[in-house]
């Protein structure tokens, strides 16, 4: 009777393991989906300061011209990856690691 115990609880803990195992992310591919998801919050990030910049006036101190619009994004962009790639991000990269993670 404590064989057939013993092999019940043997076959759960095996299960268990297995479920475990399954449900642990390799830690390379963690890796990448962080990456992927920083490169997401930045793009969004980006998309988002343009349009806060579009529904301003203008700027009073140089004339708008292709020069200054080509700063202006590139700026946005370099402050987009600085803040995605922080520790102290907006949290879309932290949500879509969350989400993302359990669907591989």
């Amino acid at each position: 009777m404590t064989d057939k115990i013993d092999l019940i609880h043997q076959n759960l803990s095996s299960a268990k393991f297995d479920s475990i195992k399954k449900q642990a992310i390799d830690p390379e591919k963690a890796k990448e989906l962080k990456e992927a998801c920083a490169g997401f919050e930045a793009i969004f990030m980006q998309k988002m300061m343009e349009s806060m910049r579009k529904s301003l006036p203008g700027n009073g101190l140089f004339e708008e011209s292709n020069a200054t619009n080509i700063y202006t994004s590139m700026q946005d962009q370099n402050i987009a990856d600085l803040v995605s790639k922080g520790r102290q991000s907006i949290g879309i990269r932290d949500f879509l690691y969350h989400q993302l993670k359990d669907s591989q």
